[in-house]
């Protein structure tokens, strides 16, 4: 079977949640696990899209600090993140998992923060994934799922101080700096994508 070619990347904002999660959907027909993977705009602008290094349960709002000590200088005021995760209910006081079977529900979080006017404003979705029922068949968005507390609670609320926040985190940094966060960000494993006026200006900066 033939894959299809991956979505073109979005130009509107309104569009961002449903090429991420078309992006994972494309890595799990290809037999790989989705990354977490972000897509960050200033405005209606696209200014990167990438996947964050892999990072221990929990640990999602310091792989993100790392990027966004890059985006937001670039002028990000908007950022949403898709997260592969397992989803049980909340009636089920302990989760349905053991060393040796996972019954929890595969799921796709995406937390998407606005700041671009500000106070930011954040929501999060999770969609159910299905695998597929024949050979021939391609892993499917489910159900939308409630979201519960956790992972996704928290990172909302990191987006919405770092957005807030942003004139501040963004001081006068210079392209040397710029740059040198780039190259950190690449060597720590993070995969990156820039707009090309981005790349042009930090790829300028570089060579002098």
């Amino acid at each position: 079977m033939l894959l299809p070619p991956p979505p073109p990347p979005p130009s509107d904002w309104d569009d961002v949640e449903g090429f991420l999660l078309h992006g994972a959907l494309l890595e799990l027909d290809r037999g790989f696990a989705p990354m977490p993977a972000l897509a960050a705009f200033s405005g209606e602008d696209p200014v990167a899209f990438g996947n964050l290094r892999p990072f221990e349960p929990g640990e999602v709002v310091p792989a993100l600090v790392e990027v966004l000590a890059l985006l937001l200088p670039l002028g990000v005021d908007r950022l949403a993140l898709l997260l592969p995760a397992r989803a049980w209910s909340l009636r089920d006081p302990i989760p349905p998992v053991t060393d040796e079977i996972d019954l929890r529900t595969p799921v796709l979080v995406v937390v998407r923060g606005d700041g671009h006017e500000q106070p930011c404003a954040t929501d999060a979705t999770v969609q159910e994934l299905l695998a597929p029922a024949a050979p021939e068949d391609d892993w499917s968005l489910g159900a939308s799922l409630a979201p519960g507390s956790g992972d996704d609670d928290r990172l909302a609320h990191a987006l919405t101080i770092l957005l807030d926040h942003r004139d501040e985190l963004r001081a006068d940094l210079g392209e040397d700096t710029l740059v040198q966060q780039l190259g950190r960000i690449l060597l720590l494993g993070h995969e990156l994508a820039l707009a090309a006026a981005c790349t042009e200006r930090l790829t300028l900066a570089s060579t002098r």
